[in-house]
């Protein structure tokens, strides 16, 4: 757990994921979310920076079945000019969320799962810093809620 890692005044300072692990090939997914990736072409991988391709579990156009697909991690605004602004917007605040207007209507209309098996902190200690990569009982497969 990370409170066992850092001291509580840390933890409040903390930024969140900015990088995570999926290991899981697409038919442990598809079986463990109920969910089709059978056109969904991805190899696992262990370092998932913003900006890349990640797969993501979305309902199909009827709202009835759970569908895997790629997405490039970033939420980039409608209003935006730039699509590179994405790069900076790969974490919302679920308590600020609703409000701000890049996810507001995002959250209302566009949700996701974004299926991973790990994800990875980083505490400086002094001009390096110690990455940590903390996972869910033993390494099972997750999701995190995406717009």
């Amino acid at each position: 757990m990370i409170a066992d890692l850092l001291p509580r005044h840390d933890l409040e300072s903390v930024p969140m994921c900015g990088r995570y692990r999926l290991s899981r090939r697409k038919e442990i997914l598809a079986e463990h979310f109920d969910a089709d990736f059978f056109e969904v072409d991805w190899e696992p991988r262990y370092n998932i920076a913003p900006t890349q391709s990640v797969p993501v579990i979305r309902r199909d156009g009827n709202g009835r079945m759970l569908r895997g697909s790629l997405m490039r991690w970033g939420l980039i605004s409608a209003w935006a000019t730039d699509p590179s602004t994405g790069a900076s917007t790969i974490n919302a605040r679920a308590e600020t969320a609703a409000t701000k207007p890049s996810f507001s209507e995002p959250l209302r209309r566009q949700r996701c799962l974004i299926p991973a098996d790990a994800f990875y902190k980083w505490q400086r200690r002094g001009k390096s810093k110690q990455p940590y990569c903390f996972e869910i009982g033993n390494g099972d497969a997750f999701a995190f809620a995406g717009l």
